[in-house]
């Protein structure tokens, strides 16, 4: 009875306590060729929203009003601001728009908006609400004197309706520089390794939602979201320029936050602060990140 009540307890507890407990997390990533000028920059990102029932409007301006204290330099939203075409996606980018920053707030769609037919909808209301949400696009940030090159993409698919594998960030050359460094606002974290090879120095990615329930079993943690990519949550590298074509374990000393030496390509993914099918979370509590930018001495 106790073995067989187990997975009810845990499924409630994860309903009730964990699923809005927003927790930041605090990290420092080093960018190759970054001016003395960015070092320090911070970038505050949120991710999968997924504004609904099971995301109140009230729990999406606490996160906003905890986001501002953290005072970043830019402030980022990397998609999923609703799950499906009845959800109120004005109202969450009403609450997006209090978002503060020095470099003002930027976006990118997510597959929920693929979904939702609001990939237009979701752009207008940024621009209404005095944001931009980037649609294959880039643009210059100046900060202290220098610039970066943010750019962002629309939702990244891997398989057509066929069922045949699609390339990803197609055309996405002519948005990448060389005299600046790039962050790219890609949803779909399976971009990385693409976004690698092309020269990118830092990806900015979530849609897993880190599985949203993590099991230990025997000290080896497990979570769903494996099945999909292998940049499940957190920070992740890959040497610049490596080949999209190379799996991480085919490159020496690739594996979450390693330390090989630079230049490196870095993704962080965001756990997001929504839910999707199950709005449970177990041990993946939802993530507010403050990514430090750090010049590679």
């Amino acid at each position: 009875m106790i073995a067989g009540a187990v997975p009810f307890v845990s499924a409630s507890y994860g309903f009730v306590t964990d699923r809005f407990r927003f927790y930041v997390s605090e990290v420092e990533i080093p960018i190759a060729n970054l001016p003395p000028a960015l070092d320090g920059l911070r970038i505050t990102q949120l991710s999968d929203i997924h504004i609904g029932s099971y995301m109140p409007v009230a729990q999406v301006r606490r996160a906003v009003g905890m986001a501002n204290e953290l005072k970043g330099d830019l402030t980022v939203v990397t998609g999923d601001f609703l799950t499906g075409r009845t959800d109120p996606l004005e109202d969450c980018i009403t609450e997006l728009s209090r978002l503060r920053a020095p470099l003002g707030v930027w976006g990118c769609n997510g597959n929920h908006e693929i979904y939702a037919r609001a990939e237009e909808k979701s752009a207008e209301l940024f621009q209404k609400y005095g944001m931009k949400l980037l649609r294959q696009e880039n643009v210059e940030l100046r900060w202290q004197g220098s610039a970066l090159n943010l750019i962002g993409v629309d939702y990244q698919r891997q398989r057509d309706e066929e069922g045949n594998r699609l390339p990803m960030l197609p055309g996405a050359e002519p948005l990448v520089r060389r005299d600046v460094p790039n962050i790219l606002l890609s949803h779909n974290p399976n971009s990385f390794r693409r976004a690698a090879e092309l020269g990118i120095e830092l990806s900015l990615a979530g849609h897993t939602h880190g599985g949203q329930v993590r099991v230990e079993i025997l000290d080896h943690r497990w979570s769903p979201a494996e099945f999909l990519t292998p940049y499940v949550a957190g920070l992740y590298k890959r040497p610049l320029f490596a080949s999209a074509e190379l799996n991480d374990n085919e490159i020496p000393g690739v594996h979450p936050a390693s330390g090989f030496q630079s230049p490196a390509s870095s993704i962080y993914v965001n756990r997001g602060l929504g839910t999707i099918g199950a709005p449970i979370r177990l041990g993946v509590p939802p993530e507010i990140t403050l990514i430090t930018l750090r010049r590679v001495v």
